[in-house]
C-alpha cells in the first residue's frame, strides 16, 4: 500500500493507493464515524479486488486529510467540502473517470458525484448506503466522545456487526486515530446542529444513469436494509444484493464474498 499527501483546493487530501497499478482505477469512499479512514474502512477488501488501482482517500475532516477550523458546524458545509476535495483528488491524479465503491457515509457522497458530476463516475457500488430517505441510527457513533476508550471504540464496531470476532488490531488503530484532537473536532463540527446534507429521494434517483450495485447487510442496525431496497426500487439501472447474518460493515464480515461480487459487477461494463 503507497500513501501520499495531495492538494485538493483548499485542502490537503491523504489518500492510500493499492492493488494493480495498471488497472482500472476503483475509488473507495469510506463511512463516517470517529477514526473512520479510508485504508482501515477497506483494508479487508483489497485482496479481492487486487486486480484495480484502489484509491483510497481520507475525506477531509477525517484521518490524515485536512482538519479545516473555519467551515461552519452542521453536515451540509462539511459534505460539500469533502465532495469538492475528492473532485480535485481526481484531477490531480489525472483520472477523468473512475469506478467508485462508497460505503455508508461514503456512499452518499458517491451518489452526489453521480448527481453533480456524472461524467466523471464508471460504474457505482453502494455498500450499507446513506443518503436515502431512510434514516441512520447514529447513536453509537456520537456518543463515542461521552467517555472515549478503546473499550468504547470495541463496543461501537462490535454494535455494527452481526457476528462479531477478528476487530482487535482495527478496533485499537482506528482508536488511535479517533483520539487525536483535530479528528475529534472534525467529527464533532460535522455533526453539530446546522444546514443537512442532502437526501436523495425518487426523483432524484430517477435521473442517475450509472449502473449501480447496491449491497446491504441484512442485520445492519446503523442503516436499514430497506435503504438498499429503496436505491433498487428508484435508480434506473441497480441491482441488489442483500447478505444474510451480516451488518453494517459488510467489508470486515463478508469480505472475500463481497470482492467476488463487487469483481463481476464492474467487469461487465
Amino acid at each position: 500500500m503507497r500513501t501520499e499527501d495531495l492538494a485538493t483546493g483548499a485542502d490537503t487530501t491523504h489518500v492510500a493507493t493499492a492493488g494493480d497499478p495498471g488497472g482500472e482505477p476503483l475509488l473507495l469512499l469510506h463511512g463516517t464515524g470517529p477514526g473512520a479512514t479510508g485504508a482501515l474502512s477497506f483494508r479487508p477488501l483489497l485482496p479481492g479486488i487486487a486486480t484495480y488501482r484502489c484509491i483510497m482517500p481520507d475525506l477531509v475532516g477525517f484521518g490524515r486529510s485536512s482538519h479545516p477550523e473555519t467551515l461552519p458546524p452542521g453536515p451540509g458545509p462539511w459534505f460539500r467540502r469533502r465532495v469538492d476535495a475528492v473532485l480535485r483528488l481526481l484531477d490531480e491524479l489525472g483520472l477523468d473517470r473512475v469506478h467508485v465503491a462508497g460505503h455508508s457515509y461514503g456512499a452518499r457522497v458517491a451518489l452526489e458525484l453521480a448527481v453533480h458530476a456524472p461524467e466523471r463516475l464508471g460504474r457505482i457500488v453502494l455498500m450499507g448506503a446513506g443518503g436515502t430517505p431512510v434514516k441512520a441510527k447514529l447513536g453509537t457513533l456520537t456518543a463515542f466522545y461521552e467517555s472515549p476508550s478503546e473499550e468504547a471504540m470495541h463496543a461501537l464496531v462490535t454494535a455494527q456487526l452481526s457476528r462479531g470476532g477478528g476487530i482487535d488490531d482495527y478496533v485499537r488503530e482506528r482508536f488511535a486515530v479517533a483520539i487525536r484532537p483535530e479528528v475529534r473536532r472534525s467529527f464533532e463540527a460535522a455533526m453539530a446542529a446546522g444546514e443537512p446534507a442532502p437526501v436523495y429521494d425518487e426523483p432524484v434517483l430517477a435521473g442517475i444513469p450509472h449502473a449501480v450495485l447496491a449491497v446491504h447487510g441484512k442485520d445492519d442496525g446503523t442503516i436499514s436494509p430497506a435503504a438498499g431496497l429503496f436505491l433498487a426500487e428508484h435508480l434506473p439501472h441497480a441491482d441488489l444484493h442483500l447478505f444474510a447474518d451480516c451488518g453494517h460493515l459488510l467489508q470486515f464480515e463478508v469480505p472475500a464474498r463481497l470482492g467476488a461480487l463487487i469483481r463481476e459487477f464492474l467487469a461487465a461494463a
